[in-house]
């Protein structure tokens, strides 16, 4: 979730706008479109466009390498 929040800081304010209307407070597109005061067109074209950019800018965060559990192997007597 810390992910998504880094990312989402990262975008302009119309599209964290668009994306929180739609994703936290579960408004169609059409009501999202009523909020920002502008038609259903440009509101589905601003969410198209801000799902593409936040999508780009999770494939961009740095992720440490997962750590390989190193299994050990008792000694061969010689």
């Amino acid at each position: 979730m810390a992910d998504l929040h880094a990312a989402l800081a990262t975008l302009a304010d119309l599209d964290q706008e668009i994306l929180r209307l739609v994703g936290w407070e579960e408004l169609t597109v059409s009501e999202a479109a009523q909020v920002l005061g502008c038609t259903r067109t440009t509101a589905a074209v601003r969410l198209h466009r801000a799902r593409r950019r936040l999508n780009e800018a999770m494939s961009h965060r740095v992720v440490p390498p997962a750590q390989q559990p190193v299994l050990a192997s008792p000694r061969k007597a010689i």
